[in-house]
């Protein structure tokens, strides 16, 4: 059904950032530092990352700072090496000084989406001593972002 599933997650995230947006939040899409090398044509450019990323998005909802990654996994399970480590460790501060961090996962085989606390996620790793969450605990555990309109997540009512 989805030719790029990362594309397919990111599509809903971003519907659901420019639909927000008309409800007084502010969420925006970071983009990666890069330094155009060389214009290849008119559509098609080399670049040079110029240094790692943070998260995904980063913005304020109900007066609150958030940063959330995004990740879709076509596995029964959400492995936490999907998040690459400095972006883990930039959650886990983000969380320390106060802003609302989290992951998005989108289970593609149930087509479900999760809002999974970087320290909910931090305790299971610490208490269950594994880098692989189970779809079942995460169920059970997590919030369900359900579609609420058209590609639009109930993105507020869990934060």
């Amino acid at each position: 059904m989805y030719a790029n599933r990362g594309m397919y997650t990111e599509e809903i995230i971003n519907r659901t950032i420019d639909y927000l947006q008309s409800v007084d939040c502010i969420i925006e899409k970071r983009n990666i530092p890069i330094k155009i090398v060389k214009n290849i044509s008119a559509s098609l450019i080399m670049g040079k990352l110029l240094s790692k990323s943070t998260v995904d998005y980063c913005g304020f909802v109900n007066h609150k700072h958030i940063e959330f990654e995004a990740k879709q996994t076509n596995q029964t399970n959400f492995s936490v090496e999907m998040i690459k480590p400095h972006q883990y460790a930039y959650l886990l501060k983000a969380e320390k000084v106060g802003s609302i961090a989290f992951v998005i996962v989108h289970f593609s085989i149930h087509d479900e989406f999760y809002l999974l606390p970087i320290n909910w996620i931090e305790t299971y790793r610490q208490t269950h001593q594994k880098k692989t969450i189970k779809y079942e605990d995460i169920k059970k555990e997590c919030s369900l972002l359900s579609i609420i309109y058209p590609g639009i997540l109930n993105l507020m009512e869990k934060i």
